[in-house]
């Protein structure tokens, strides 16, 4: 073969064509080759705020798309009467919310809306609502309907590919296994409010959500911290769907304590049923059962009543509707929060004020012809009578309590028209009735108590730009004008006199339990005062009430007819006053409508119960002293237990 030469020959030069031709390749080459550079930069500059600036940003995403850290509640702490009877419990129930990270964009999104609104019964409007209240909070459960039906809760578990971001999760609700019995005393729990909400989002122990449910009244809302626990976690791998795939480790709920109340289930029951034989009559009523050697809260009914469970499991807005406008209030405690005229329970008072100051003694007797003259202060010769029941004749302290004699507490507490006798006056009448505990609340452990209202001659002066009148004091001295206390606030008072002068405060809680039922807190007796009274007055004082249910002669030889002879039972020493106070507008006959009342105490001898009762609109002494009568009848039979 013959060698290649050419190689070795030397490059003939380019033409003028030949060089225009590369020129021209160079200007279309150049162009497309910074387009690729700048391309290339665009993207290195993208993947360096993709991975480095933002790459925490994004990783915490893909994270969380795949990964869900989930709050594990923690079961509320169970409630019991003394006997360990169970009042509030929990069931389970279904949930369906959403976690608005699972859920479509766009069209898809509002389209899951409406499929979701159908099987709920719920608005779109209010799904969306709910769903956009906390826009940063993109990957928590948000609940929109409790206690759903299994069948429903079933049907979205199988529809959950057509229902994208829809979840059902079990959930625990509250149960009141008396329902509107206890209601006034346990309350109730409901969905955490926006308000309470930014109060307690930042409390460490509990860890509150926007979908937690929490207590709203009695003692669900004064021991909501002790029954509600401290919430888990639960750490999960969830699939595209946002459903979970393997658990990755669980730190464990601390449940709530639970409560041992001082409420004697059986007793509640009793009273309640008493209360509501004759409620279409009474319009109102309410009952205060107390423990006078302790202040222990017995018992404590107001009717008509609610039932809790339907706040529990999300009351409807046409249920709440019906609560608001029934014009009896269902919804108000009227045994705490309700304040009514005692009419002549505050006999006791009054005694109790006319014996310690020296007004009168136990042998003092005043006439009763059944009823006083008062001068009028600006002519004398003009004369307001007020009336009593009947002319009673002589009565010392004991028989006018025993009878309940208003003319002799006119006389003791407004003195004697005639001059004889100056009378306690309406600021030792004050004092006393508020060394009892009256005209303040109580301090039960329940929101919403009232204070009642002890006049004075400067609260009319200021409240109502009137200056004070005798006739104002005789009034009050009977527990009738401005003068105004609860149903508690007289059980409290009842059993301050059976016990011989310690007022407590009313006390709800026994004592706290762990989940193994072990003692965490022992709520002992809390002394609010001991009355600087002689234990002679008030032992005068008890003499005079328990002949309330009897009749007799007193040791100063006057005679009574008991006034609460009706409430009487066979073996049992009881004492009591009653009261039938005037209120509204009077009848075409002149008559008003009247409440009634009886506060009482047993056994009499070492009294372990002291009550009031009060009806809205009772016939003189006679429903109230039935009443009473049942709750003696079953105290003596369950005395022994």
């Amino acid at each position: 073969m013959e060698p290649i030469t050419s190689l070795n020959d030397p490059l003939e030069p380019l033409d003028e064509q030949e060089t225009e031709e590369i020129r021209s390749e160079r200007s279309r080459v150049y162009p497309l080759a910074t387009i690729v550079f700048l391309l290339v930069a665009v993207l290195l500059v993208q993947l360096y705020r993709l991975q480095i600036v933002q790459g925490q940003d994004f990783r915490e995403q893909a994270d969380n798309n795949r990964f869900r850290l989930v709050t594990v509640a923690a079961p509320r702490g169970v409630i019991y009467d003394r006997r360990r009877e169970v009042l509030a419990r929990n069931r389970p129930s279904y949930s369906v919310g959403v976690i608005p990270a699972d859920l479509p964009t766009g069209n898809a999104r509002d389209e899951v809306y409406a499929r979701l609104a159908g099987i709920l019964g719920l608005s779109v409007a209010q799904i969306r609502q709910d769903v956009q209240a906390d826009p940063s909070n993109q990957f928590s459960f948000i609940p929109l309907k409790d206690n759903v039906p299994q069948t429903t809760a079933f049907e979205l578990e199988e529809r959950h590919l057509e229902l994208p971001g829809v979840h059902v999760q079990p959930r625990a609700i509250r149960e009141y296994t008396l329902g509107a019995i206890t209601a006034p005393i346990l309350g109730y729990v409901g969905r955490i409010s926006d308000q309470q909400y930014q109060r307690l989002k930042d409390d460490p122990v509990h860890r509150y959500s926007r979908a937690d449910s929490i207590g709203q009244a009695g003692i669900e809302y004064t021991f909501e911290s002790q029954l509600r626990g401290s919430p888990g976690q639960e750490q999960m791998e969830v699939d595209a769907t946002g459903r979970e795939v393997r658990s990755l480790g669980v730190t464990p709920a601390t449940p709530g304590r639970n409560l041992v109340l001082t409420i004697d289930a059986g007793l509640q029951r009793e009273v309640a049923s008493a209360l509501s034989e004759g409620l279409d009559r009474y319009g109102v009523a309410a009952a205060v059962v107390l423990d006078p050697r302790n202040g222990q809260v017995l018992a404590l009914v107001s009717l008509p009543s609610y039932d809790d469970n339907l706040f529990a499991a999300g009351i409807s807005q046409a249920d709440y509707e019906k609560l608001l406008q029934d014009d009896r209030h269902p919804l108000l405690n009227q045994a705490i929060a309700a304040a009514y005229p005692p009419g002549a329970t505050f006999q006791v008072v009054t005694a109790l004020a006319g014996l310690e100051t020296g007004e009168i003694s136990p042998s003092t007797k005043i006439d009763c012809p059944g009823f006083i003259s008062v001068p009028n202060r600006y002519d004398p010769t003009v004369l307001t009578r007020l009336l009593d029941v009947k002319a009673f004749g002589e009565q010392d302290v004991k028989s006018a309590l025993a009878d309940s004699c208003n003319v002799f507490f006119y006389e003791v507490g407004g003195g004697d028209p005639n001059g004889t006798r100056n009378g306690l006056g309406i600021d030792t009448l004050s004092r006393f009735a508020r060394m009892l505990g009256l005209g303040e609340p109580t301090g039960i452990d329940l929101i919403g108590e009232s204070g009642g209202l002890v006049p004075t001659v400067r609260w009319k002066r200021q409240t109502l730009d009137q200056e004070w009148v005798p006739m104002d004091t005789y009034e009050a001295a009977v527990g009738q004008g401005y003068i105004t206390v609860t149903p508690l606030q007289m059980a409290n008072l009842v059993a301050t006199i059976a016990n011989g002068g310690t007022l407590y405060r009313p006390q709800l809680v026994l004592q706290t339990l762990d989940v193994q039922g072990n003692v965490v807190t022992d709520f002992k007796p809390d002394v609010i005062r001991k009355l600087p009274i002689k234990p002679e007055n008030f032992a005068i004082v008890r003499e005079g009430m328990i002949d309330a249910l009897r009749t007799g002669v007193t040791d100063q030889g006057t005679s009574y007819t008991g006034i609460a002879r009706a409430a009487a039972i066979p073996d049992l020493t009881a004492g009591a006053v009653v009261g039938s106070p005037p209120f509204g507008t009077p009848d075409k006959n002149g008559d008003f409508p009247t409440h009634a009342w009886f506060v009482g105490f047993a056994p009499a001898e070492q009294p372990r119960i002291a009550f009031a009762i009060f009806l809205g609109r009772g016939s003189g002494p006679e429903d109230a002293s039935r009443i009473a009568r049942q709750i003696f009848t079953y105290f003596k039979s369950h005395s022994q237990e």
